[in-house]
Order: structure tokens, then C-alpha cells, then sequence
């Protein structure tokens, strides 16, 4: 069950000049999103599972979009933690149409208008109003708990329904201008309104592969490795280029290189590294490199590698978990040439956890463990490894 959000402190929907911000981000990685809004917002916020609460001043809200590792956000309407429900569905139904009638839209609504620069006219207030210049929208209904005598379905047909009748959108549930997300709880309600339409992680990438890491975690995988100006960082395993492109978007001073074993894969990361620039109106190239290479083999000089950070075969959709025992250590091992002694470090990311935990007495001559911790990926429970590099000397 979701945990209840707790916007103790939070003035957001009683301060006309502050509204409240969820942002959503896969869990385990709440402390590196928190971070990120601190440092690019200035906010202070309240971790949750899989999500991020914050205040942040009106006018402000349209730089949460420049946020690198958060999936979606949503500005909060109206907030309950003591919703008490009817006994029948049909009054349940009705009851939450009219909490959702009562709340104050407008801050939200011109919030919403100022993040998407929307130019119509967001409420119909005479019939003379074309249908073109109110926005289309659609109301979505996520529920935890078992006290809801109501589908999912027939709560975002009583509440959108209510919706319609008060502002006249006109209904869409494709490509839409907006929507309403309705969640409800045991005891809690919230209504919201989507700032994304689409998720965060899409604009990084537009030549996919058959195993493409999210940009929004690969930020948080760039974030979690404390990138210093002048680093070279290397990913020797980076597919189609996900953390080499994201990393060289957070200007982080640091330069990523991407090494790729598929002909196919080497050639995605060099196309994704031309469009990028396209995509964002970029004025320089992204501070990024990409190659086809053997990571077993690489062809870099010693010691000229600040960081690695990569996402390693899961074993399950590529390669095997009999081979990741095999794998793992060779790839470390090789890495540890490249990588400076004392100060290097480097980020991994596996799902196959138990490959990993035998590798330890396998490179733990050049690489010692500094923490580790899980994450829920696709579903998967992967787990992130810090390593730092030790004092020793690489022995070919």
C-alpha cells in the first residue's frame, strides 16, 4: 500500500504565492531527487516512496522541468487525510465528485497553463467560448485500500464528469491537454494536475535498442557518483549511450566516454549524440565520446579513468547469471587498469546481486565496497554498488 503523503510544514495549498510539487522517481532513489531540488530549485522536500513533496514559489514551477532525475510531476489541487467514504458506491462515487468540485482550481490551473503555455482560455466561462480554446483533458483514478466499493474506471467517470460540467473541456483520452489524477487511500484523497504529459525520461534518447536504461536513472546514477569538474567518466558497457548522453546534459564539468561491444550499439550512441544536440538547440556538442570496444579489452591508457559508471547485464533478457560470474570479475579487473588508484570509483548497477556478492573476493585487490543499496527497476529489485578504488597498483 502507498504510504499517505505528509504535508506537515507544507503551505503550499494555502499560500497563493507557493504551491506544493509531487515528483515521482523510481524508488530508492528519493534521497539523490531531494538533493537535485535542493540544489537547481533552492526547495526544501519530504522523501516518500517513489516520490518527492515540495514547496516551490508559483512562478518558479516551470524550472521543475530542468529536474534530471524525476519521472513526472504534478502540482497538488486539494489534499484530505481524513476522507470518510459512504457505505454505498454510488454515494462514494458522488462524494468524491463533490470533494473534487469544492477545491480551489485556479492557482493550479494557472500554474498548469504557465508550465505548458497553454493559450487558450482554461475556463469556459460563457457559451460563446469556441470548443478549440479550452483545453481537452482526460481524469485519471489510482487507488490503495480496501474500503472502495468503486472501480478505478467509474471513479475517474464520476469525477471527470463533474470536471466537464463545471470548466466545458472537452473530453480526450489520447493526446490530451491535461489531466486530473485522482488518488485515494484508506483515509487520504488528493487531487492533482499532470505537469508532464509525457515522461521526463524521453527526451534524451531517440535511437532505441534492444536494452535502453532510462535517462532518468542514468541521471541518478551520474548524481550518486559525485562527477568533479575535469573527470573523465566512463561507461564500458553503455548500449545505445543512456549515461554518457544524460551525464553530459547535467554540467557536471566532467567528460563521458561510452564503450560499446554491438556494431549496432556503438552506432545508436553516435546518432543519439548528433540528435541530441538537435533536439535541445544545443550550442556545442555534449562533452561525450562514444567507440566500439571490448571491455575486456579496452584500449584507453592507465590510469586515465576518474569514474565508471555503468549498467551491467541483468543475466536475464542479455546474457546469463552463469555467465555474469564469469563477466563480472573479468570486467572489474579490467577496468582497475584504467582506473587512478585512491581516487577512483565506480557505480554499478545489476540486478543479478548474487553474481556480484561472489565477485568481492575476486577484485577486492583493487576495488573495495563503500556501500550498496536497492532500487525497484522495471519491476526488478537491482541494487547499486559504490566501489572505491584502492591504493594498489594494476599488475598485468
Amino acid at each position: 500500500m502507498a504510504e499517505p503523503l505528509n504535508l506537515d510544514g507544507f503551505r503550499g495549498l494555502v499560500d497563493d504565492k507557493l504551491c506544493t510539487i509531487e515528483a515521482s522517481c523510481n524508488t530508492g532513489f528519493e534521497f539523490l531527487v531531494l538533493e537535485e531540488v535542493k540544489e537547481i530549485l533552492g526547495c526544501e522536500g519530504r522523501c516518500h516512496r517513489g516520490r518527492v513533496i515540495f514547496d516551490i514559489n508559483t512562478e518558479d514551477v516551470p524550472k521543475t522541468l530542468k529536474l534530471r532525475t524525476v519521472n513526472n510531476l504534478w502540482v497538488l489541487v486539494g489534499h484530505t487525510g481524513k476522507f470518510s467514504y459512504p457505505a454505498e458506491s454510488e454515494d462514494q462515487l458522488i462524494s468524491l465528485a463533490d470533494y473534487a468540485e469544492s477545491l480551489p482550481w485556479d492557482k493550479a490551473l494557472q500554474v498548469w497553463k504557465d508550465v505548458m503555455k497553454f493559450k487558450g482560455t482554461v475556463i469556459k466561462e460563457d457559451k460563446d467560448t469556441k470548443v478549440d480554446d479550452v483545453p481537452s483533458f482526460r481524469c485519471s483514478c489510482y487507488r490503495t485500500g480496501s474500503n472502495h466499493k468503486f472501480k478505478s474506471s467509474e471513479a475517474q467517470i464520476s469525477v471527470g464528469g463533474r470536471i466537464h460540467d463545471i470548466f466545458g473541456w472537452n473530453v480526450k483520452m489520447k493526446d490530451y491537454d491535461l489531466e486530473v489524477v485522482m488518488n485515494c487511500d484508506i483515509d487520504q484523497v488528493y487531487v492533482t494536475i499532470a505537469l508532464t504529459n509525457k515522461a521526463l525520461f524521453n527526451r534524451t534518447l531517440s535511437h532505441l535498442g534492444f536494452l535502453c536504461l532510462k535517462p532518468t536513472v542514468c541521471a541518478c546514477l551520474v548524481r550518486f557518483a559525485k562527477i568533479e569538474p575535469g573527470d573523465v567518466v566512463l561507461d564500458p558497457m553503455c548500449g545505445g549511450g543512456s549515461i554518457p548522453l544524460e551525464g553530459s546534459q547535467m554540467n557536471t564539468g566532467g567528460y563521458f566516454i561510452g564503450g560499446e561491444i554491438s556494431a549496432g550499439g556503438a552506432e545508436r550512441s553516435r546518432k543519439n549524440q548528433t540528435d541530441i544536440s538537435t533536439l535541445h538547440g544545443l550550442s556545442k556538442v555534449p562533452l561525450m565520446d562514444a567507440m566500439q570496444w571490448d571491455a575486456l579489452h579496452p584500449c584507453l591508457r592507465d590510469n586515465s579513468v576518474d569514474v565508471i559508471i555503468s549498467d551491467l547485464p541483468f543475466g536475464k533478457r542479455s546474457g546469463s547469471k552463469a555467465d555474469n560470474r564469469v563477466l563480472y570479475p573479468r570486467t572489474m579487473n579490467a577496468m582497475a587498469r584504467l582506473v587512478r588508484p585512491s581516487t577512483g570509483r565506480a557505480v554499478l548497477l545489476t540486478q543479478d546481486k548474487t553474481s556480484m556478492f561472489k565477485t568481492f573476493g575476486k577484485i577486492q585487490k583493487y576495488w573495495k565496497l563503500n556501500r550498496y543499496f536497492g532500487i525497484n527497476i522495471g519491476g526488478l529489485h537491482g541494487l547499486i554498488f559504490l566501489f572505491n578504488r584502492t591504493q594498489q597498483n594494476f599488475e598485468s
